[in-house]
């Protein structure tokens, strides 16, 4: 009896226990998660219920180009989601020319959205930084993105840029990535720098979707 009785307990297993093949998620990709909050908060809240997809709240970051007013709501909401946004630009004239969103949401309005939730959860912000070729790797860009990083407590993730046939950027050559990343060290700044496989064979972020279209555009 001992024996059964120890093969069902064995059997009840929590589903906490049970291993699992999403350790961590992260909210973007084409769209912009905030501006469809409701639904957002919906989703991550069954992804994060023990009765659903059951990850915890920490392990879930949500991704956004910087729509302030929403992030301070974020920050306002119980659960304890992680924030990264995509900065690309440590200064209002060189950011508007990659995210048109900092026309009506500047710099300063975006990092104070980002204070006040980094100050209500406690958590590092990280900030998204794609090297841009003669755009945004400018070592005059180090002091004032040092300065932002410091200030909310981020994680700047360096991203070189994508070569995309028919845009005009170029993404800058390592000796350039590793420079700038090393000057954002010796400011102190938590900071890495993405060395992603693919670039070459068109099959790294965003180059395969623009790929696909192209081809799809000429079939028609």
């Amino acid at each position: 009896m001992r024996s059964a009785e120890c093969g069902v307990r064995s059997a009840e297993v929590s589903r906490s226990e049970i291993p699992r093949s999403i350790d961590n998620l992260v909210i973007m990709g084409m769209g912009e998660p905030l501006a469809n909050y409701d639904n957002l908060l919906k989703a991550l809240a069954i992804l994060n219920a023990p009765w659903g997809g059951g990850i915890g709240a920490r392990k879930i970051t949500i991704s956004t180009s910087g729509l302030a007013p929403q992030i301070r709501k974020l920050a306002d909401e119980p659960l304890q989601f992680r924030l990264a946004v995509s900065l690309h630009g440590a200064t209002d004239k060189v950011r508007i020319r990659i995210m048109p969103v900092n026309r009506k949401y500047p710099l300063s309005e975006l990092i104070s959205a980002c204070e006040y939730f980094q100050q209500k959860k406690g958590k590092m912000i990280t900030l998204e930084y794609i090297l841009i070729a003669s755009v945004n790797d400018g070592l005059e860009q180090i002091k004032p993105l040092a300065k932002l990083a410091l200030r909310l407590n981020g994680k700047v993730n360096l991203i070189p840029y994508n070569k995309v046939e028919g845009l005009p950027w170029e993404r800058p050559d390592k000796e350039m990535q590793e420079a700038f990343l090393s000057a954002l060290e010796k400011q102190k700044v938590t900071a890495t720098l993405r060395r992603e496989k693919g670039h070459d064979i068109e099959a790294a972020c965003g180059q395969l979707r623009l790929k696909t279209e192209r081809e799809l555009t000429l079939q028609r």
